[in-house]
C-alpha cells in the first residue's frame, strides 16, 4: 500500500505540472513599444518593465491617470489605459501622488527626500520643495490647494506656501516615522498617521495639535476623510480598518476581514461605501480590495488580485474603482457592481535574477512572482510563466540553452530547484530535498552539476543528466557548516572547488572531488551576496552588504588587496566576456565597471532608483542588463564606451 503523503506529494507534482501549462501566457510585439524608450538614464538602450507600483490617483477631470512607481509617474487614458508619458524627476521611488483642486498642478513625494510640482497640462516640472530628511511617504493638497502638506519618515509634518513654494510651518509630534497624510475636504482639519501607532489631528489654519488617537503596537499606514469630514478612517498593519469620529476622536467601528496589513483605505466621492486593499495574499486567496457599507460595516464586496493590492482609487464621478497590486496590474472596477472592466499590465515587482541564454537570444528575468523570457534585441516580451502562489528567486540556463533552473516557494511544495522548457514554457521537474525556501543557484563549468542553497542552511549537489530527457538527476552531495542561509553560490572554472557566501558572514571553500571543507573565510563584517572565481580559478572575489569588495587567494583563503569600499551593499558581480572588466551592482542602484586586473574605475551606471540586484553581460559582451528592485531590467549600450 503506497503512502498517503507520496500520492499526495506526486498528485501536487502533476497539478504543478498542469498550472505551469495553464499559466503559462505567450505575448508577441515585434518591435520594443515606445514607451520602453521614455526618460532613458544615459547610455541606457531600452528599459524592460514599467517598475513596481506604489501609488494610482485619478486627474480631477477623470481623463487620466497618475501611477506613481519605482522609475518616476506613469501618466495612462483613463477610459483606454494608453500609456501617455512617463515622468522621470525624481531620483528615488515615488510614493505618493495628489492634485491642486484646480487640477492645474499635482505633488508627488519620494524616496530622494524631495517633493516636486508638476504641470498637470504639460507635464512640465514646476518646482522641487526640498526640506525633509528621509523619504516622503505622503503629500496632500489643501482643499483651497494654497498649502501642500508632506509627511516624512524623518518624524515630521512639512507645510508649504503654493503661492511662494516655501516652507510655512513644520508640525513635529509623531515619534516615528510619517506614513501618511490627509486633509478633510472642508478644510479645517489635517490628520497624520505614523509608525508609532499614533493618529494625529491638527487644526489646519494654524497647525495647532487637537488630537491624539493612539493604537497600540501598530503601525498606521493609511487614513482618509469622508466627503462630509465626519469622519475618518485608518488602517495598518494589525489588519483592521478603524472608523473614527474626527470630533471627538472616539472609535465608531472596527472592521476584520482582512488576515494582513491594510494598504490603504479610500471614500466613495458619495460617501457610502469605504475601499480598503491589503496583503491578503499570504491568507493563499491573493490580494484583496474589500467595499464596505460605511453605515453597517458590513462587507459589499471582494474584488482580488493575485499578490497583495497597494492602493486604490475612485474616479471623480465614482463609477470606477482602479486598484493597483504587486501583480503588476492596475485593474478597473464598476462601483456598483465589481466587474471588472480593464486591466493595464506590464508594471513588475522587484527584479531579482536574470541570465542569459547561451546564444544570447533570450534574456530570463525572475520578477517575484513570474519567470519572464524577453529577445533583447528586439524587447519582444516572449513567454510569461506564472504560477498561483509561487516566487521566482533565481535563474540561469543549463549547458543545452534549452532549460532554465529557479528557485523560489511554493505553498504545500517545499523547497526546489524547478526546471522549465525555453521554447515552450513548460515545467520539466524538480530537484526536491531542501526543507525551507531556496535563494541560490549555480551551474558547474562543464554543466553535470547544479548547486542549491537555501533559508535551510545545508548546499546541495544534483546531478543534472545532460543529453537525457528527464534531466533531473540524484542527489550528489550536502555540504553542512553555515549557520544562516547561503545566498550566493560559486563553482570554480576548473571544477575542483565550491565557494559559498552566506548570511553568517562569512564565505566556505569546498573539495568537489572529496566532498571536504576546505576553509571558512570570515573577514566580511555583513552578508556575502555575491562570489565570483577568476578565469584561472586562482582568486575569489565577494562582494557585502559590509560595503566592499574583496579579493582572496583561493589556496590559502588570505585577502590579496585592500578591499575596494562601496556605499552600498555590493549585490552583484560579473565578469565581461573577455575577463578584461569586472562588473558589480549595488544598493545605491549604480553598476560600477572596473579594470578586471588593476581595480581601476572605468565607468559608472547611473539610472536605476532601488537596489540593482543582478547583472549580466550578453555574449558578445556589448550589452550588460542589471535587474533592480525599482523593477526593472535596464540594457546598457556597451559599445560606445572608450575603454573598449
Amino acid at each position: 500500500m503506497k503512502c498517503p503523503l507520496m500520492r499526495i506529494t506526486r498528485l501536487l507534482g502533476i497539478a504543478l505540472l498542469l498550472i505551469s501549462v495553464l499559466f503559462l501566457s505567450l505575448q508577441s510585439n515585434a518591435f520594443a513599444e515606445a514607451y520602453m524608450h521614455w526618460g532613458l538614464p544615459p547610455g541606457a538602450k531600452v528599459r524592460l518593465g514599467k517598475g513596481t507600483v506604489n501609488a494610482v490617483k485619478y486627474f480631477p477631470d477623470g481623463n487620466k491617470l497618475a501611477v506613481a512607481t519605482a522609475i518616476g509617474i506613469w501618466i495612462y487614458e483613463a477610459h483606454t489605459g494608453e500609456e501617455l508619458d512617463l515622468l522621470t524627476g525624481h531620483t528615488g521611488e515615488v510614493y505618493s501622488v495628489d492634485f491642486s483642486s484646480d487640477g492645474k498642478t499635482f505633488a508627488t513625494g519620494s524616496g530622494d527626500n524631495t517633493v516636486l510640482l508638476w504641470d498637470a497640462q504639460t507635464g512640465e516640472q514646476k518646482a522641487a520643495l526640498i526640506w525633509h530628511a528621509d523619504t516622503v511617504s505622503s503629500v496632500a493638497f489643501s482643499p483651497n490647494s494654497e498649502v501642500l502638506a508632506s509627511a516624512s519618515h524623518d518624524n515630521t509634518i512639512q507645510l508649504w506656501d503654493m503661492r511662494t513654494n516655501e516652507p510655512q510651518k513644520t508640525l513635529w509630534g509623531h515619534g516615528g516615522s510619517v506614513y501618511c497624510v490627509a486633509y478633510s475636504p472642508d478644510g479645517e482639519r489635517l490628520a497624520s498617521g505614523a509608525a508609532d501607532g499614533t493618529i494625529q489631528l491638527w487644526e489646519a489654519s494654524t497647525g495647532e495639535s487637537l488630537k491624539t488617537i493612539v493604537l497600540q503596537d501598530t503601525r498606521i499606514e493609511t487614513i482618509a476623510f469622508s466627503p462630509d469630514s465626519r469622519v475618518l478612517a485608518s488602517g495598518g498593519n494589525d489588519d483592521t480598518v478603524y472608523l473614527w469620529d474626527v470630533r471627538t476622536g472616539e472609535r465608531l467601528r472596527t472592521l476584520t476581514v482582512h488576515r494582513r496589513y491594510v494598504n490603504s483605505v479610500v471614500f466613495s466621492p458619495d460617501g457610502k461605501t469605504l475601499a480598503s486593499t491589503s496583503h491578503d495574499w499570504y491568507s493563499h486567496r491573493g490580494g484583496t480590495l474589500h467595499l464596505w457599507d460605511v453605515n453597517t460595516g458590513t462587507v459589499l464586496k471582494t474584488l482580488t488580485h493575485q499578490r497583495r493590492v497597494g492602493t486604490a482609487a475612485y474616479s471623480p464621478d465614482g463609477g470606477t474603482l482602479v486598484s493597483e497590486s504587486y501583480d503588476g496590474t492596475l485593474r478597473f472596477w464598476k462601483s456598483r457592481t465589481g466587474k471588472l472592466s480593464k486591466t493595464i499590465t506590464g508594471h513588475t515587482p522587484r527584479v531579482l535574477s536574470i541570465a542569459y541564454s547561451p546564444d544570447g537570444n533570450i534574456l530570463a528575468c525572475a520578477v517575484e512572482d513570474k519567470l519572464e523570457l524577453w529577445a533583447p534585441r528586439t524587447a519582444e516580451r516572449l513567454k510569461t510563466v506564472a504560477v498561483p502562489n509561487m516566487d521566482f528567486d533565481s535563474v540561469l540556463y543549463l549547458a543545452d540553452g534549452q532549460t532554465i533552473a529557479s528557485t523560489g516557494g511554493l505553498n504545500f511544495f517545499g523547497g526546489k530547484a524547478r526546471l522549465w522548457d525555453v521554447e515552450t514554457g513548460r515545467f520539466m521537474g524538480s530537484f526536491a530535498g531542501h526543507i525551507r525556501h531556496i535563494t541560490s543557484l549555480a551551474l558547474s563549468s562543464d554543466g553535470s552539476i547544479l548547486a542549491s542553497g537555501g533559508h535551510d542552511g545545508p548546499i546541495r549537489l544534483w546531478e543534472v543528466r545532460t543529453g537525457e530527457q528527464l534531466l533531473v538527476g540524484d542527489l550528489l552531495a550536502t555540504f553542512v557548516g553555515h549557520t544562516r542561509y547561503a545566498g550566493s553560490l560559486a563553482f570554480s572554472p576548473d571544477g575542483n572547488t565550491l565557494a559559498s557566501g552566506s548570511y553568517d558572514k562569512t564565505i566556505r571553500l569546498w573539495d568537489l572531488r572529496t566532498g571536504t571543507h576546505l576553509k571558512t573565510i570570515t573577514e566580511h563584517t555583513g552578508s556575502v551576496y555575491d562570489l565570483l572565481f577568476s578565469p584561472d580559478s586562482t582568486m575569489l572575489i565577494s562582494g557585502s552588504s559590509d560595503r566592499t569588495i574583496r579579493v582572496w587567494d583561493v589556496s590559502t583563503g588570505e585577502q590579496l588587496s585592500d578591499p575596494i569600499q562601496h556605499t552600498r551593499t555590493v549585490t552583484s558581480l560579473v565578469y565581461s566576456p573577455d575577463k578584461r572588466v569586472l562588473a558589480s551592482g549595488n544598493g545605491n542602484g549604480q553598476i560600477y565597471l572596473r579594470d578586471a586586473q588593476t581595480g581601476e574605475d572605468l565607468h559608472i551606471f547611473i539610472g536605476h532608483t532601488s537596489d540593482v540586484r543582478c547583472i549580466a553581460y550578453s555574449p558578445d559582451g556589448k550589452v550588460l542588463a542589471s535587474g533592480s528592485y525599482d523593477g526593472t531590467v535596464l540594457l546598457w549600450d556597451l559599445t560606445t564606451l572608450s575603454f573598449r
